[in-house]
């Protein structure tokens, strides 16, 4: 379940529910805290508007000038927000999960939900922040923070807190840009009310480098742990097999395994449950062969585990980025390839402008706000491209 973005699992029985309530006095589970590493300084804002490649301008608009790549969140399916994670299990949606409740057994269970899962949100934010974004910032010196879309042009970098009018669902979200790294988001929000938070990073390679993008969306709802974790490919990989067995096939030296070899260490997991959309929205962009899309019952040991995919990912990931010759570079210079990247990183950041989840994050902070999150997430609102979408 990504923000916005992810995807559902079978709605609980009244019966169970009302077993959570019996549990209400239960001990709460501690989590087990992981260790974070230093944080490098934010360093001062340099505007640099578009990387250096062989695309003029004129060419860059002409290459994104077609209705496709100008979506926003109206094209989403009428009724799939109902087909998600949040959609079903939350009670986002009338009907839905706890949505069933009446009013007030409703409140009741979303409280006690609140009190046994907002720890579990915390440790889960350390993950995306702490370890993630803080190895990203340790291995890029350039990345620097950005402003959001919520802030004004010329207004100082920093992350943007954003709530409902009530204050019973309250987020942030933040932007940082540099090196190979064209676009770096971290995302979190957790409702109060409902008692489930979900949390993202979204890592963007720029066009100096064919290596894929990243995704780490973290979600905890009941006492389940969703995950989706995956590098979205840059190419066609029914026509280009070198990257296949490169990008997903190959042992990296950094973590000693390949990307594949993770995602069969999750399949063999009887722990995991793999979760597959009814929505063929969702399935189209779960094009990476190695995509980690689970549910997990939460306790001590899944957690630990799910911080270790997570870092196993972005390790591989930030190793990818660097590399200076074969597959992820070859021909990256040309037009073709240029334009080719450009088409395809619009259309693939854009995904959650058609993402069922994005309706119901937009049930819950409207309209404005979801679009300003939407586009804080596709890229920097100081980017001459993102400022066209």
């Amino acid at each position: 379940a990504r923000l916005p973005g992810c995807c559902g699992m079978a709605a609980w029985s009244l019966s169970s529910i009302a077993a959570l309530l019996l549990l209400a006095a239960a001990s709460a589970f501690r989590v087990p805290s992981p260790s974070a590493p230093s944080r490098p300084a934010v360093r001062a804002h340099a505007p640099r508007l578009v990387a250096s490649t062989p695309l003029r301008d004129d060419e860059i608009i002409d290459a994104l000038a077609d209705e496709k790549y100008a979506m926003d969140i109206s094209s989403i399916t009428t009724g799939s927000e109902l087909e998600t994670y949040i959609g079903q299990g939350s009670g986002v949606n009338e009907g839905a999960g706890i949505g069933k409740l009446a009013g007030w057994v409703k409140g009741a269970v979303g409280r006690y939900l609140a009190w046994k899962n907002r720890p579990v949100y915390e440790e889960l934010w350390k993950i995306i922040e702490d370890d993630l974004l803080g190895m990203v910032q340790a291995h890029e010196p350039k990345l620097e923070q950005r402003r959001t879309w919520f802030s004004e042009p010329g207004a100082s970098p920093s992350a943007h807190t954003f709530a409902t009018a009530d204050g019973k669902c309250e987020g942030t979200v933040a932007g940082y840009k540099g090196g190979k790294i064209d676009w770096i988001t971290t995302c979190k929000f957790f409702s109060k009310e409902l008692g489930f938070g979900n949390l993202r990073i979204d890592g963007w390679a720029n066009r100096e480098t064919r290596a894929p993008h990243v995704a780490v969306h973290l979600c905890i709802v009941f006492n389940v742990l969703f995950i989706y974790i995956g590098c979205p490919p840059r190419t066609n990989l029914v026509l280009d097999d070198a990257y296949n067995d490169h990008v997903y096939g190959t042992a990296r030296k950094s973590t000693g395994r390949s990307l594949n070899d993770v995602h069969v260490d999750c399949v063999e997991d009887k722990r995991f449950k793999q979760y597959v959309s009814k929505s063929h929205v969702v399935n189209a962009f779960m094009v990476a062969p190695t995509t980690l899309l689970y549910t997990i019952p939460f306790t001590k040991k899944t957690f630990a585990k799910v911080r270790s995919l997570a870092m196993e990912y972005m390790t591989a990931w930030l190793e990818l980025l660097d590399e200076t010759e074969g597959v992820l570079v070859d021909g990256i210079d040309t037009r073709e390839t240029q334009t080719e990247l450009l088409q395809l990183d619009v259309r693939t950041r854009q995904f959650c402008g058609r993402d069922p989840d994005t309706k119901n994050v937009a049930n819950i902070f409207g309209l404005e706000k979801t679009d300003k999150l939407v586009r804080t997430l596709w890229g920097d609102p100081d980017d001459p491209i993102w400022q066209s979408r």
